[in-house]
């Protein structure tokens, strides 16, 4: 019988943990024609559905990549939603005349995450969920954050959780592998955000003493390292740094559109008639208009869910090739371009300096130098990004790092908090 559920609610990706009383916890499976995975890809679908009984019908994850993929035009297509929990500029939005506020769409997906996870039957256990230690976007707002991922949780009938700290949940994991006391940094490379925490532990009998020392996080992800791709990369091969003329003068092509085709999220922002019809009138006008072809057909194909897939595999393949090609050319969009591991490591040189920035605040704010940290343990799907490694072993040396279980780590950890008699030196707000 499962004791209680973590979840780790991603910008890209979300894991559901299942732990037994035994202490034994395993990542909760996902099937969908065959194809089985230990994650939910962070993504919905709202269709309409029967007026009387579900105006309204929610896909996740797979589900409704495959529903998107047979019928774009039929569904709305909502991704990482998780972006603009601390936004308050996002209020609600309309889908299929009914209002969805931010918490509500969250609580959908969750909903939905529950009832397709296998092995999870009948009411749900006690329930941990992750909060970032810093929340994504422009000046986001934490408490307003934290409050719709309460009301969240809360409409999808999962109580009101104790939420832990991602790094903090995926320490506790990693904790059940030390030998002996030791102060550890744990560097969770998720997709929004980075996160840092300072953990003293006390090995002894029974579970381990843990005193957490200090926080930090940043808004830099494997999202941020995927939006160097396409604004370095693809940008240019649909119009970024060329120009149009109008009343005799040239002008520079907007920025903001090359923006919106390298954030997922905004990407739909761009299929709005009035957006259409000026990317037109700027191809007839453009310098190189056979490039704002290729935007066009972009975005009027509806292809942002494919974009992202294709940059998201490329970043993910340079972790052990040289170089590899990025190509749309099967999808009749004349976009190829071969990008090589150094141009990349270039492009996010900047995103690393601020990375260790932060590490250098967090150090600080323990009052101890990286000499003084015993173990970093390092996860998150950015992790595996050679240069981001190869950081943290100029900082600390090879022989102090350990990984393992890098994209399911928080989730388990967020079980196995759950399974202890007293919560509350790990959750943020236990209850």
């Amino acid at each position: 019988m499962v004791a209680s559920i973590g979840i780790d609610f991603g910008t890209t990706n979300t894991v559901l943990a299942l732990a037994q009383a035994d202490g034994s916890v395993a990542s909760a499976r996902f099937t969908l024609d065959g194809t089985t995975a230990g994650g939910c890809r962070t993504v919905l679908t709202f269709t309409p559905g029967d007026a009387a009984a579900a105006p309204v019908e929610v896909e996740i994850g797979p589900w409704a990549i495959r529903r998107y993929l047979a019928a774009p035009a039929e569904c709305r297509f909502v991704q990482s939603p998780k972006s603009y929990l601390g936004s308050r500029l996002f209020q609600e939005t309309r889908i299929y005349g009914r209002a969805y506020k931010l918490e509500d769409i969250v609580a959908a997906f969750l909903g939905e995450l529950t009832a397709r996870a296998e092995g999870l039957d009948g009411p749900v256990p006690a329930c941990v969920a992750g909060r970032p230690v810093t929340f994504w976007g422009s000046d986001p707002d934490d408490g307003l954050a934290m409050a719709r991922l309460r009301a969240a949780y809360g409409e999808a009938g999962l109580g009101r959780p104790g939420f832990a700290y991602e790094p903090v949940a995926a320490s506790y994991y990693f904790a059940t592998r030390l030998t002996q006391d030791a102060t550890v940094l744990v560097a969770d490379l998720g997709g929004g955000t980075t996160d840092y925490s300072v953990i003293r532990y006390g090995i002894g009998d029974g579970p381990p003493r843990v005193t957490p020392i200090a926080h930090r996080g940043v808004g830099i992800g494997g999202d941020r390292f995927d939006f160097r791709i396409v604004q370095n990369a693809v940008a240019p091969l649909v119009g970024k740094g060329t120009g149009y003329r109008s009343f005799g003068k040239r002008f520079d092509i907007p920025a903001a559109y090359f923006n919106r085709i390298a954030n997922w999220h905004e990407f739909s922002f761009l299929r709005t008639p009035e957006v259409l019809r000026d990317l037109r009138q700027l191809a007839r006008q453009a310098e190189a208009p056979e490039r704002l072809e290729r935007l066009l057909a972009l975005v009027d194909g509806n292809l942002g869910f494919h974009l992202n897939h294709r940059v998201t595999a490329a970043k993910a393949a340079l972790s052990a090739a040289d170089s590899v090609v990025l190509s749309l050319a099967d999808l009749d969009v004349d976009i190829a371009c071969e990008i090589a591991r150094n141009d990349f490591d270039d492009w996010i040189a900047d995103d690393l300096a601020e990375l260790e920035r932060h590490l250098d605040l967090v150090l600080d704010d323990t009052a101890r130098a990286a000499g003084q940290v015993d173990v970093v343990f390092m996860t998150g799907g950015s992790s595996l990004v050679p240069a981001v490694r190869r950081l943290f072993e100029r900082r600390f040396g090879a022989d102090r790092i350990q990984a393992g279980d890098e994209f399911q780590s928080v989730a388990k950890g967020l079980a196995l908090i759950g399974l202890a008699d007293d919560r509350r030196a790990w959750t943020y707000d236990a209850v």
